[in-house]
């Protein structure tokens, strides 16, 4: 399984990259906005996983280019402390600090979700 993960602050996209390769994902992890419009556009992922560390508008926008180009890739959202943007609509919310454990747990939890609507 492939995850595209989108955040602004590359030594955490890093320390989550290693975290989630160590549980067996394949991780795409776009060093810039243009890289990971790019990576969207290629449609190469199964989850993406959208940090708190980006700008409210660039999250918004990056979700919704998501849905238009892989409808059956459910979002994931990293929060820092809890999660009340509406517009965003994720499928699923981590707390940043519950920590790997908690973020692939979602992951899985999200993708088994997903895969029994589509069937």
């Amino acid at each position: 399984m492939t995850i595209l993960l989108l955040g602004r602050h590359q030594e955490l996209s890093a320390y989550r990259m290693r975290a989630l390769e160590s549980a067996g994902f394949r991780v795409l992890a776009p060093a810039s906005k243009n890289d990971a419009l790019s990576a969207i556009e290629s449609n190469n992922f199964n989850v993406a996983l959208l940090s708190y560390s980006l700008p409210d508008d660039t999250a918004q926008e990056l979700a919704e280019l998501i849905r238009q180009r892989c409808p059956q890739c459910p979002i994931v959202a990293i929060a820092e402390h809890g999660w009340d943007d509406t517009r965003l609509r994720p499928d699923e919310v981590v707390v940043g600090s519950e920590g790997p454990d908690a973020l692939v747990e979602a992951i899985r939890r999200t993708s088994r979700s997903r895969m029994r609507r589509v069937k």
